[in-house]
């Protein structure tokens, strides 16, 4: 008897000016890939996260300090989100400069999240 793996697409935005995407619920999964879209202001992805969906966000670090991120993904390519953000609830995808600062997307992006359990 084989066995499905629970999966799911899920779609996030990043407002016209922002820097922060809706939220993506992930206790039911350990795995994922973000689909980059055919623009994005020049930005890496951290993550941030929370407790709750509507709780504080709070940038994602490994044990070592290190901020957990995506370095500077190129415009429609597929990227494995790091093993790190799979330890959260909630997660929200982060336009920053690869150190933490904000980076504000010159127009509304949508952004494709594969979820694999």
């Amino acid at each position: 008897m084989s066995r499905i793996r629970l999966n799911s697409s899920t779609i996030v935005t990043i407002a016209l000016n922002g820097n922060l995407s809706t939220v993506i619920p992930f206790s039911e999964f350990a795995g994922g890939v973000i689909h980059m879209p055919a623009a994005w202001t020049a930005a890496s992805i951290g993550f941030t996260v929370s407790s709750s969906a509507d709780g504080t966000f709070l940038p994602l670090y490994d044990d070592n300090g290190t901020l957990v991120q995506i370095d500077s993904p190129a415009v429609s390519c597929a990227y494995s989100m790091p093993a790190d953000v799979f330890a959260a609830r909630f997660v929200k995808l982060w336009s920053q400069d690869g150190t933490g600062t904000l980076t504000a997307q010159d127009a509304a992006r949508t952004i494709i999240v594969d979820l694999k359990a």
